[in-house]
């Protein structure tokens, strides 16, 4: 594992803001739009999804939204979200907003069995095993912790209940582990 990670954060966010599609990353607490999802979640999901706006980090286009508060978490812990975050940004580049709003939100169906979803969030969890591994080591990556966390994203208010099968997404994971262990 490296230093506390400052270096390694500082420098990946520099990359962001200087590529050729540069990224922002903002506080949402001050858009409207995000505020706005926040009420909409809350009632979707029947108050399941009640920390949109005070933990998770959302993306949109080349923006990423973090909730209030972010610069408290470590760096590292940072680095990783940011890694998973920017998968979000790419799949914005290969979709396009159209793409992105079908694909994501509504195919084939918002809630309940969202398999458009739950690919662009399994590629994007990949993503997140693959960067624990690199930063924390493997038996990081491998802990059933981290695991169990991620199958309750897909199949809890979170996601809106996004994908009802964990088996499958403890497939998913155990299939990755296995190609970052060769």
């Amino acid at each position: 594992m490296r230093d506390n990670g400052e270096a390694l954060l500082r420098d990946y966010l520099t990359a962001l803001a200087q590529g050729p599609r540069p990224v922002r990353v903002v506080e949402k607490g001050g858009f409207w739009h995000q505020r706005l999802a926040d009420r909409l979640l809350r009632t979707i999901t029947l108050g399941g999804q009640d920390r949109y706006l005070s933990e998770y980090v959302t993306t949109l286009g080349h923006t990423i939204y973090v909730p209030d508060g972010w610069s408290e978490r470590s760096p590292l812990a940072r680095y990783t979200v940011l890694r998973h975050e920017v998968v979000h940004v790419r799949q914005f580049e290969r979709w396009g907003w159209l793409g992105m709003v079908l694909v994501y939100g509504l195919l084939p169906f918002p809630i309940g069995l969202a398999y458009g979803r739950a690919r662009l969030e399994w590629e994007a969890y990949a993503e997140t095993l693959r960067v624990t591994a690199e930063v924390y080591g493997l038996e990081a990556a491998c802990d059933p912790r981290l695991h169990d966390e991620i199958v309750g994203r897909f199949t809890g208010p979170d996601y809106a209940w996004m994908w009802p099968f964990p088996s499958m997404v403890r497939a998913w994971i155990a299939a990755e582990l296995t190609e970052l262990q060769r």
